[in-house]
């Protein structure tokens, strides 16, 4: 039998802690519920009790909610940090979600609260190695997912919106907007002509990318690489990125993937080598062991990465997406990459563009440190999704990737 999940909810309101007692009433086979009506108590149960998640509100008499999430990111690092606010002020908001993993909005439906815990210890269960939370969170205090994502994403999902609203948004952000008309002045666009407004940028874009774009900005600065040696191997990480993207995505395509299947293809091409960089960001002796391994050995790097780290690199890159709300289907792309056979679904979809783009396609060549990105195709899972005389054609397409990406 399956140990149940300890969760705490803190709230100072009676009738809240009351009404979500009432909604997850039906988990209570799968969820231990623990509550608490400030922070000091919250510290005391976590102080007696191991605690798998804790969803906090955020304006509470003496010890706001960021601050106790901040000190719960200090003390209990692997814990899960959720926000169920129904107002703050932006500084106590801009703090909050610097500690939250996740935020959610008073009136919070008993479906939408349901899902969105259901959702965490779903791929927790995936990613199910103790190691991961304790090193990963405890290593880089796992970064949240940026509060401009979640308004990108729910402006898109409003008929309304327009390109104007999109740039406001973006407006906010320095970073993101000169990455953003960097994008659309680059040679992968070949304009005759310099767009210098966010509204003309977005349009030329659109919405789709720009989502991408902010992702893999955040992941950039969340996890960032002080090493100078270890910068050099960020370019053949993000070179790589871009290049197994942009062909999982023309997969995605040729196999006539429809509605945003080619975009859960292109971001988890994207997203693939995130755990690598975890482990470059994280530095230490584990990363030097790591690398003189590969260097001097031909040891397969999964084992290699599992022996030194406890798990793999896709393992820790799964675990910090699930915690970000990443559709299930870009994590899984993500986390069996290697072993796309252990899958269970007899389609195509975005984990067989991502495996088959990272097998056909490598950075250029790092002296000693190729095997980096070692990835062997297998063929026995294409032959069950009766897709490998497809390869001459998605090799067409990787040469196509290659020859655009070295004329830029």
């Amino acid at each position: 039998m399956t140990a149940k999940k300890h969760i705490l909810f803190v709230d100072d309101t009676e009738n809240v802690i009351s009404g979500i007692q009432r909604q997850l009433r039906p988990y209570r086979d799968q969820w231990q519920l623990f509550f608490a009506c400030s922070g000091a108590e919250a510290l005391e149960i976590m102080a007696q009790q191991p605690i798998d998640l804790i969803v906090s509100d955020m304006m509470m008499p003496a010890m706001c909610g960021d601050e106790l999430l901040k000190r719960v990111s200090e003390q209990y690092p692997g814990a899960v940090r959720m926000i169920l606010s129904g107002y703050a002020n932006e500084d106590s908001l801009k703090s909050g979600l610097e500690v939250a993993h996740q935020y959610l909005s008073k009136p919070c439906s008993a479906e939408m609260l349901r899902e969105a815990i259901s959702q965490i210890f779903k791929i927790q269960a995936c990613v199910s190695n103790p190691r991961i939370a304790a090193e990963v969170g405890d290593a880089n205090q796992l970064p949240s997912l940026p509060k401009i994502y979640q308004e990108l994403n729910a402006a898109m999902t409003n008929e309304n919106t327009t390109s104007r609203d999109i740039a406001d948004i973006f407006a906010r952000d320095m970073v993101l907007s000169a990455k953003l008309l960097q994008l659309v002045n680059s040679p992968y666009f070949g304009l005759n002509r310099v767009v210098s407004s966010l509204t003309d940028a977005i349009n030329l874009i659109g919405l789709k990318k720009l989502n991408n774009l902010v992702l893999s900005v955040h992941v950039k600065t969340a996890f960032p690489v002080s090493n100078p040696e270890m910068q050099r191997y960020m370019e053949y990480l993000w070179q790589d990125a871009g290049r197994v993207a942009e062909l999982a995505r023309l997969i995605a395509l040729s196999e006539n993937q429809q509605g945003d299947r080619p975009d859960q293809a292109y971001l988890g091409g994207l997203l693939h080598n995130m755990g690598l960089l975890i482990f470059l960001s994280s530095g230490g002796d584990k990363l030097k062991t790591l690398m003189d391994r590969v260097k001097n050995t031909d040891t397969p790097i999964p084992e290699l990465e599992t022996a030194i780290f406890g798990f793999t690199r896709s393992e820790a890159a799964a675990y910090v997406l699930s915690l970000w709300k990443i559709p299930p289907r870009i994590i899984e792309a993500i986390l069996l990459q290697n072993n796309p056979g252990d899958s269970d679904y007899d389609g195509v979809n975005a984990l067989t563009a991502v495996h088959v783009a990272a097998c056909l396609l490598k950075p250029s060549v790092m002296k000693d440190y190729d095997r980096l990105f070692e990835m062997t195709l297998d063929s026995g899972y294409l032959q069950r999704l009766d897709k490998l005389q497809r390869l001459p054609d998605w090799q067409a397409l990787a040469e196509k990737v290659l020859m655009f990406s070295s004329a830029k």
